[in-house]
């Protein structure tokens, strides 16, 4: 099995689909995203079984919504077999990164602080993401905002009841742009001042902080803690998941890149009761 990063790559995690159909619509519904044109599909199959001709079906479809299918990763043997067969490459992301083990843990803290310094008052769930096609991907809290200020005390309650301590994990700091078709891995939190473009993917066992643009897929809570939240000073992801909890963007939103800004409203997404919710982070008062 070949390892590596390919150029111009973008990832295309279809690991929560349990079956062709799916994989095939969620395909089609990624590939139309301005973003996904002209790049090399790094395609992210899970565990379903895809006989010889359904993946030269996604091959063909891949390169009707002009891009190339680069590699495809996947835990299935029959997929394996196929993908064998019609000399498609099968690989592994290898930018994966290994949090430090280091006692000092205050700088990650202090970064985090500024991001989480809010009140209950403060939040307003927002959303630029909905439920994906299949069955148990949860939708998107929508809260109207009459009733959300009555509400906030009682969520917020609740969410840190539940809550691990990310400050407990190590955390792995990046000052880089990630790029689309990298993919980062931390066994901890991970904290990351830059952006993540869209077709890159950031995962992590604690907490995501990203300061910037986040833009491609995002996983915190890698190992089913759905308690763990992703952060950014913009949330523009393909596709977000916390725990086993996935959301992906609208089709119709279409907004691939984020004009910067010096007068960001930094974001928050979590989970409550099974879905997952985006707010804004206001300042403390």
């Amino acid at each position: 099995m070949d390892k590596g990063y390919v150029d111009n790559g973008f990832i295309v995690d279809l690991t929560s689909a349990k079956k062709t159909s799916e994989i095939i619509y969620e395909l089609s519904r990624i590939l139309d995203m301005p973003e996904s044109k002209q790049k090399h599909i790094c395609l992210k199959l899970g565990s379903v079984d895809l006989s010889e001709s359904e993946l030269k079906s996604v091959k063909a479809l891949v390169e009707l919504m002009d891009s190339q299918l680069a590699f495809i990763s996947t835990s299935s043997a029959n997929t394996v077999d196929a993908a064998t067969a019609l000399d498609i490459k099968i690989s592994e992301f290898t930018n994966n990164i290994e949090a430090p083990k280091f006692e000092n843990k205050q700088a990650a803290q202090d970064a985090l602080n500024q991001l989480d310094g809010i009140s209950p008052q403060d939040t307003q769930p927002v959303s630029d993401l909905q439920n994906a096609v299949q069955d148990d991907i949860s939708p998107i809290v929508r809260e109207d905002e009459s009733s959300a200020e009555t509400q906030d005390s009682k969520i917020e309650k609740e969410i840190c009841e539940e809550q691990s301590e990310p400050e407990k994990l190590p955390t792995l700091y990046l000052r880089k742009t990630i790029r689309s078709g990298q993919s980062i891995s931390s066994d901890g939190n991970l904290v990351i001042i830059g952006d993540v473009n869209p077709g890159a993917e950031v995962i992590a066992k604690g907490d995501i902080t990203v300061w910037g643009i986040l833009g491609g897929i995002a996983h915190a809570g890698k190992d089913g803690d759905s308690s763990m939240r992703i952060r950014a000073l913009k949330l523009n992801p393909v596709q977000i998941r916390i725990g086993e909890i996935f959301a992906r963007r609208p089709d119709t939103i279409n907004l691939p890149y984020v004009q910067k800004s010096s007068q960001y409203m930094p974001e928050e997404a979590y989970t409550h009761k099974g879905n997952i919710v985006i707010r804004k982070i206001h300042e403390g008062n």
